[in-house]
């Protein structure tokens, strides 16, 4: 029969053991041999995924369309969630009925702006826009919008375009 001694020793081992297993890194520091519980490290931006609203919004009051929101995930395929845009540049463009030829209008954000757009959520990071198109560009049928992730060393990733209905 077990003493009462070894039984305390035991169970704070498993204490113990327990409170390790809870301890989560982000997966930055991986290949250094350290452990990494902050955002140190760099990640990766593989590709990205846009979301925007359903349809587009009216943000002064005055009869018409005047712009749309969006939503973008920078996904590193290393990482289980949506991560950090520690450099690089995101690009949005507003497209005519289809995202081809000549855009109406373009907006980019640099990595030192997007941190004003960042929000983490449970699912990961994600930056959030709302987007007013000017006054000439209002597209006329359709707004087609395209994100795009310029990374530093030239290569682009482009978001799955989406396309927003002006009426009924």
């Amino acid at each position: 029969m077990f003493s009462w001694r070894l039984a305390k020793r035991i169970l704070f081992a498993l204490a113990l053991g327990q409170v390790g297993i809870g301890c989560v890194t982000d997966g930055e520091g991986k290949g250094d041999g350290g452990f990494s519980m902050g955002s140190g490290g760099r990640s990766t931006v593989d590709s990205i995924r846009l979301f925007t609203s359903p349809t587009v919004l009216n943000f002064d009051n005055v009869p018409g369309p005047d712009g749309f929101s969006a939503k973008i995930y920078a996904i590193d395929h290393d990482s289980a969630k949506p991560v950090k845009i520690r450099e690089g540049a995101l690009e949005f463009a507003l497209f005519e009925t289809e995202a081809e030829g000549e855009p109406l209008q373009v907006w980019k954000f640099d990595s030192a702006t997007l941190s004003r757009h960042m929000s983490s959520t449970r699912i990961g990071v994600a930056y959030n826009f709302q987007f007013r198109w000017a006054a000439d560009k209002v597209p006329k049928k359709k707004a087609a919008i395209v994100a795009l992730y310029r990374a530093p060393d030239g290569r682009v990733s482009r978001a799955v375009p989406v396309i927003l209905a002006l009426g009924p």
